[in-house]
């Protein structure tokens, strides 16, 4: 009688197998290279990877996590991740969702959590524990918050420092906003008949009628109507 049992496989395939593509070898997401946006002649003095800025006050469960720079204009946080809870965006031409510059910073306090100490630190001041947290009081009533859990102890204590060196100089004329609204107001091609412009027209062209010999009142009376259409368009 004839078996059931199927025979064996006996052929063996010694083909390779199909080479990856270079779609499936770059299908790995890449990890994006937090740059900060600079001004002309800005830049960067001190920055620390891994931060986390604080959003809420009583969870952390939305705060953003990226880096932290201080150059010689302003503090700015980078983040791929979206601002939460935001129910309305602005754009500003000079600063950032995150930026603080430095002429709006009041107050610098830096924690230790595990020494439980705390310090106003101050220009050419020494810190001598290292922060695991940094609270910035602004002129404008933001209390900016940031955690250095993941980041370098010595990389967090040296934005800290830099950041405290240059908020406060010993001149005003040092800061970086000076220079830079100098240059742009020195700027040739700013100028129409010798005269600096403005970076808003309305306002500017007020302005350059009130330096071209256009009394003060009736200078002050064209800013009131400007100000007044602009409200009504606004509320249109």
């Amino acid at each position: 009688m004839f078996s059931l049992k199927p025979p064996k496989p006996t052929f063996r395939s010694y083909l390779l197998p199909p080479p990856q593509t270079d779609d499936k070898i770059n299908s790995e997401p890449k990890i994006k290279k937090l740059e900060p946006v600079l001004l002309p002649g800005e830049i960067v003095v001190n920055e620390v990877n891994f931060v986390r800025k604080c959003i809420a006050t009583d969870t952390s469960q939305y705060d953003l996590w990226g880096k932290l720079i201080c150059s010689n204009f302003k503090i700015s946080f980078i983040t791929d991740d979206p601002m939460p809870l935001q129910k309305f965006h602005y754009r500003n031409l000079l600063l950032g969702e995150h930026d603080v510059p430095l002429t709006c910073i009041e107050q610098i306090v830096t924690v230790n959590d595990h020494k439980r100490k705390q310090k106003v630190l101050g220009p050419n001041q020494k810190l001598k524990f290292n922060p695991t947290e940094l609270i910035i009081y602004c002129k404008d009533f933001r209390i900016v918050r940031f955690r250095f859990d993941e980041s370098g102890p010595e990389s967090a204590k040296k934005v800290c420092l830099a950041i405290a060196h240059y908020s406060q100089p010993t001149d005003l004329q040092l800061l970086f906003a000076f220079e830079y609204v100098g240059k742009k107001y020195h700027n040739s091609a700013n100028k129409i008949n010798g005269i600096p412009s403005f970076p808003f027209s309305p306002v500017g062209n007020l302005c350059r009628r009130s330096i071209l010999g256009t009394p003060l009142s009736k200078f002050l009376s064209g800013a009131k109507i400007w100000l007044s259409t602009e409200t009504l368009a606004n509320e249109d």
